[in-house]
């Protein structure tokens, strides 16, 4: 099983959600949704890293929070797009160039580590690599409040994350689209741009991104059945 470091993002605010204070910071049961993330790869002994960037706001709470986590090795200052936030840790970083470095969201608790490692090993076999699961629903493209376009579910995933590759590579893509003022969506489009193809890697439909209060709603039901209450 190949080595990692992952980054988390973990800069952003919790207005979606009608917080003051950064969502990642809402407790599960007796855990925040940042302590639950952290804590799958902290138990992964494939795991080498954890890079985190965070808001300046948050540098003392985080700080305390994660003093148990011995695999937290940097608390980066992100910056006001998810995009810079983790441009901002790749280049904190000091990494040999085959590295594998890949990119989780920190709202996303339940990515179980066997998706993890898949993602990995294809990473080492292919260069870059994402998670996602095939969509279920028929997916439409719609313009000006009608369907322009009815897309093939054969070829529809939703993407997921982890998202990564190797280090120099990953790297070059962010440094590329600084350059070239290019916004992409996810890691994955900006390893797109600067012309890398990007293998899927098969998750599971329970890695679920928590961003609105159903989703606290959904988080709170799987744990419940999980046992963990």
């Amino acid at each position: 099983m190949a080595k990692y470091h992952v980054i988390i993002p973990a800069a952003g605010k919790g207005t979606r959600m009608g917080r003051t204070y950064n969502k990642l910071l809402i407790e599960l049961n007796d855990s925040t949704i940042l302590e639950r993330t952290i804590e799958i790869f902290e138990n992964d002994s494939s795991c080498e890293g954890i890079h985190l960037a965070i808001h300046p706001r948050d540098r003392e709470t985080f700080t305390t929070q994660l003093e148990g986590y011995s695999k937290v090795k940097s608390l980066v200052d992100g910056g006001a797009e998810r995009q810079e936030s983790i441009h901002n840790v790749l280049r904190a970083l000091s990494l040999e160039d085959d590295d594998i470095v890949i990119v989780h969201d920190g709202a996303r608790p339940f990515v179980n580590q066997e998706d993890v490692h898949r993602l990995v090993n294809t990473i080492e076999q292919k260069n870059a690599a994402i998670l996602g699961v095939k969509a279920k629903d028929t997916v439409k493209v719609v313009r000006d409040g009608y369907v322009d376009q009815t897309l093939n579910r054969q070829y529809v995933w939703l993407v997921h994350t982890p998202q990564g590759s190797t280090f120099k590579t990953i790297k070059s893509a962010y440094d590329l689209a600084l350059q070239q003022d290019f916004h992409g969506t996810d890691d994955a489009s900006l390893l797109e741009y600067a012309g890398h193809a990007v293998a899927m890697v098969e998750g599971h439909y329970d890695n679920i991104k928590v961003t609105t209060e159903e989703d606290l709603v959904y988080a709170r039901a799987m744990l419940k059945e999980r046992g963990d209450v």
